[in-house]
């Protein structure tokens, strides 16, 4: 008996330990690398932590190289009115004598937020508040020499803070309403160029700064029923095909009067989407014509405002890509990202503009230019070469020489340079091994100490089912697709199983990647579930030819390599041909309600969560890069709203979103609601009151998940 009840131990001892929701969703059982949210260091190989716990306000400053801790600041030594001062962020002057401190944050979109300020003195351990009215200040930075403070307040005019003579000045007059001068608005801070709109001269004199007059842009409404009467909350957002914002570019002198606007730094209807000082007097700037088929890079003269054009791309069949990667060189020679060989590569021109040269090149792509030491003649990068599915470091020298892989393991990388530039810290994992946390040497790539590592053990436990990247061809048989899938832990090749195809595959993005999968794939693996996703023709990493094939209609493609994905499924003897579901979030959501729709007869089940269903909803900047202008391609919308194909609909389909959405308004949701009803087809509609395009707070997140997890238990 004794011998009977051991082995019935022994053997328990081996079964696996499956993921419960909780800890799927919520609370992880597992130990994973992580450095936390950290602040650089200026000059210096540190970072700023924040403690856990107990020890949540308190800051420890992290020596990289020795692995020294020390405690920074203990904020509750500070206190405001009687009550301890809670840090959200500390941002160093550039020389590391003073910091701010951010307290007392209210989000005002996605990425921006209305805050109070104090200067704190790192010598003297004083804390002083930045000017007498201390709130609702944006876009707060030191000045280059760290002796003025610039911030934007909340009438939308720029000023400019003297921390020695205690003194304020206003930099511009004109902000009202809808014209603010050193900030934008939401279209500017989602889609282009982030909510900072000014940029300090390196010599510290004066600064270079957006002015946005949104007035003719039309106003959508959000309602928030929650109060005894709804609240009306209003935003200028404008649509495919309606105004954009009018903007200029000005600069001003700290000291002195004046202002001066620069040539062709004003747009009616185009973008200005970048700007950066090229020394004390020389400001470039990017002008992109609203189609973002073409782009011009001016430099402009400080004191005369006269600019002349230095560069320019273009690409008819298809879009630019607005991603700022340009650098400008002490000798005049500029460093920037293009794509006129046909992928996206390091490329190097004379100030001029008049004679260029590719600096890297091949059937890979560079997707950021980290750094460049302009004494070493080296331009550091991130890049696909060794794989389409993960991103690596690198480094070049200046005349194309000498290309050096800096990050060697497999895997997807990400890497930030220490404030010294000595150093930089590589996170990366891959499929089969979890996250990794290493500091390098940033000339050699040499390792100096891993600073996090993620226990595999852990996860075999838990009978972690690895993903693993396929390929298969496309339904024509002209290209080669890739997807990501992940089997059940007890999958049996005698047995189908139903399918859950996480989507997203909006034009220029890319979903497939070698990199360890999520806790939530995981648990729905260990239901029973063949989890899947794929990279569509019009998607990233594969060169501008496969890129731009989304261009007028970003649905074709989405389409039919979604069912060459699907067959690949059944061919391989994974799939149950008859449970096939769908799920994603914002462009996610849009893919399940066209998989639900265009593609009905292959799926049973579908939850979209904010999903955008027709894009003449949806901006400016995000949809007419690669579908212009719904007024001359009315063909190609049609095609791509999901609101066209709603009467081929047969499956289930749960429809989830945040009533306060500033990004998918929920309106695109209760159209889609609307022309079900109409064909006679059921939805199932869930609204989260006052939520916003991420849905969380308040157990919306937990609620969410659980309902969709419920959804296909119950459809699939």
């Amino acid at each position: 008996m004794r011998f009977f009840i051991l082995l019935i131990l022994s053997f328990q001892s081996l079964q696996a330990v499956w993921l419960t929701y909780e800890e799927a969703i919520k609370n992880s059982p597992f130990k994973s690398a992580s450095l936390g949210w950290t602040i650089p260091f200026p000059n210096d190989d540190a970072v700023l932590i924040r403690g856990s716990d107990k020890n949540w306000k308190k800051w420890y400053k992290i020596d990289l190289v020795k692995n020294d801790t020390i405690l920074f600041m203990d904020s509750m030594a500070f206190n405001k009115n009687g009550d301890d001062l809670y840090v959200s962020d500390i941002i160093f002057a550039s020389k590391g004598n003073k910091a701010l401190i951010r307290t007392d944050s209210k989000k005002l979109w996605r990425h921006s937020h209305f805050s109070t300020y104090f200067v704190y003195d790192l010598k003297k351990k004083e804390l002083f508040p930045l000017t007498v009215e201390n709130k609702d200040l944006r876009n707060v930075k030191f000045s280059p020499n760290g002796k003025l403070i610039a911030y934007v307040r909340k009438d939308n005019n720029l000023y400019v803070y003297d921390i020695e003579r205690d003194r304020q000045r206003q930099l511009t007059t004109t902000g009202s309403k809808t014209r603010s001068n050193g900030h934008f608005g939401w279209l500017y801070e989602e889609e282009l160029t982030g909510y900072d709109g000014y940029r300090w001269s390196p010599n510290s004199e004066s600064i270079a700064y957006w002015e946005e007059d949104e007035s003719m842009v039309p106003e959508f409404s959000m309602i928030n029923d929650l109060g005894q009467y709804p609240a009306i909350k209003k935003i200028r957002y404008p649509k495919a095909g309606e105004k954009n914002p009018l903007l200029k570019i000005g600069v001003v002198r700290i000291k002195g009067a004046g202002r001066k606007w620069l040539d062709d730094a004003m747009v009616d209807d185009d973008y200005l989407p970048w700007m950066h000082w090229v020394n004390d007097e020389k400001v470039s700037f990017l002008k992109m014509k609203r189609d973002q088929k073409s782009w011009d890079l001016f430099v402009a003269d400080r004191a005369t405002g006269r600019s002349i054009k230095v560069l320019s791309e273009s690409d008819e069949s298809g879009w630019l890509e607005n991603h700022g990667q340009i650098r400008f060189l002490k000798d005049g020679r500029i460093v920037w990202i293009s794509e006129r060989s046909g992928y996206k590569h390091v490329w190097m021109s004379k100030h001029s503009g008049s004679r260029y040269w590719p600096v890297t090149e091949g059937s890979w792509e560079v997707s950021d230019i980290v750094h460049v030491d302009e004494e070493s003649k080296l331009i550091y990068f991130m890049a696909n070469k060794e794989s389409v599915f993960e991103k690596r470091f690198y480094s070049i020298r200046f005349d194309g020489t000498e290309l050096i892989l800096l990050t060697p393991e497999i895997g997807s990388h990400s890497v930030r340079l220490t404030g010294s530039k000595k150093h930089f810290i590589d996170t990366y994992s891959s499929t089969e091994m979890p996250r990794k946390i290493l500091l390098r040497e940033l000339k050699t790539g040499k390792l100096v100490r891993t600073l996090g590592e993620t226990e595999l053990d852990q996860f075999i436990e838990y009978e972690w089912s690895y993903p693993k990247i396929v390929h298969f061809p496309s339904i024509d048989g002209s290209t080669t697709l890739d997807g990501s899938l992940i089997l059940p832990p007890n999958y049996s090749s005698d047995k189908k199983y139903p399918v859950i195809i996480h989507g997203y595959g909006m034009p220029g993005t890319q979903i497939v990647w070698n990199r360890w999968g999520s806790r939530r794939d995981q648990y729905l693996a260990q239901q029973g579930y063949v989890i899947f996703s794929m990279d569509t023709r019009g998607m990233s990493g594969r060169g501008e030819e496969f890129k731009n094939l989304s261009y007028g209609d970003m649905s074709k493609y989405l389409t039919l390599d979604q069912v060459a994905g699907i067959n690949y499924l059944i061919d391989e003897g994974y799939a149950d041909p008859d449970r096939i579901g769908a799920w994603g979030w914002s462009g996610g959501g849009y893919f399940t309600c066209l998989m639900l729709t265009r593609n009905a007869k292959y799926f049973k089940a579908g939850v979209a969560i904010a999903p955008c269903t027709d894009f003449r909803l949806y901006d400016t900047a995000y949809t007419e890069r690669s579908m212009g202008m719904p007024q001359t391609n009315k063909a190609g919308y049609d095609s791509t709203s999901t609101l066209s194909w709603v009467n081929r609909m047969e499956g289930s389909l749960l429809l989830m979103h945040g009533t306060e959405d500033d990004n998918v308004h929920v309106q695109h949701t209760i159209q889609f609601v609307q022309s079900a009803l109409r064909y006679g087809k059921d939805v199932e509609w869930f609204q989260y009151p006052a939520r916003n395009h991420g849905i969380y707070g308040g157990g919306s997140r937990d609620h969410l998940y659980k309902k969709m997890m419920e959804f296909f238990k119950e459809k699939l």
